[in-house]
């Protein structure tokens, strides 16, 4: 993380540079801030057995702790701008300027304050926490990938520069009625597959939240799947694609920090 050397950040495509606020640290020599997210760890001790049996890790959200200074000391208008585009009901992108590839999906989260010396100049302290263990990139859309033409076994690289796995959209059109396939041969031959799709049909697939949406009406695709989402490894993959279909990926790659 180069939080605390950011000069400034993008909150909501907003710059903070407009609201007349730039990010500081208020605490001289070495800055600390978060590494690697937190973890739970769940475990059960069984007797006659020294070490615990691990159930299960379970990473937690990321805390993001920012000192915000007025540049030209603040005003009922500017206080109340801000906390308008602080106070948000959802979680915003939040991007900082010395790392500007990755993106942390925020709110605002515990005590914020105000800390002044009443001649109107100051800076505020917050907290924000996030949607995910993990900061992303920006949003990718992989080429158009149009089967027609070489309508069997054809191999395409997908490469995760991510530091966990990449969990993509897919968006398909079947050419054709039958099966629609792709094999992870980097990834011990694992099987995306749907089988007896119709000409024409279009169907999206949010592998993250495990969505299958159909343009079939009254059409269950759950059905026709067999329910090996799509998680793309770290690095170099191979996916051998069967089934005539136009479709392409749109996704986002996750850093651990």
């Amino acid at each position: 993380m180069t939080i605390r050397a950011s000069e400034y950040f993008i909150f909501n495509n907003e710059y903070s540079t407009n609201y007349g606020i730039k990010n500081c640290n208020i605490q001289s020599g070495m800055q600390e801030e978060t590494f690697i997210h937190s973890r739970e760890i769940l475990s059960i001790q069984i007797k006659g057995k020294e070490s615990p049996y691990l159930q299960y890790i379970k990473p937690s959200p990321l805390k993001l702790s920012v000192t915000l200074m007025f540049e030209d000391g603040f005003n009922f208008d500017k206080l109340n701008n801000l906390a308008y585009l602080l106070n948000q009901p959802y979680y915003v992108p939040m991007i900082f300027s010395e790392d500007l590839h990755k993106i942390y999906y925020v709110l605002l989260s515990d005590d914020s304050n105000l800390n002044h010396n009443c001649l109107n100049q100051g800076y505020v302290t917050l907290t924000f926490i996030t949607n995910s263990p993990y900061s992303f990139s920006s949003i990718y859309e992989s080429p158009l990938y149009d089967l027609t033409i070489n309508p069997t076994y054809t191999d395409i690289e997908f490469i995760n520069s991510g530091f966990v796995n990449c969990t993509p959209e897919l968006y398909l059109k079947k050419i054709g009625n039958g099966n629609f396939s792709l094999v992870n041969l980097s990834d011990s031959g694992k099987e995306f597959k749907f089988t007896n799709l119709v000409d024409g049909e279009e169907i999206s697939i949010n592998n993250e939240l495990k969505i299958i949406i159909t343009s079939l009406l009254a059409t269950n695709r759950y059905d026709n799947f067999n329910f090996n989402f799509l998680s793309i490894n770290r690095g170099k993959n191979i996916l051998r694609v069967t089934g005539t279909a136009i479709f392409k990926f749109r996704y986002q790659f996750k850093f651990l920090s």
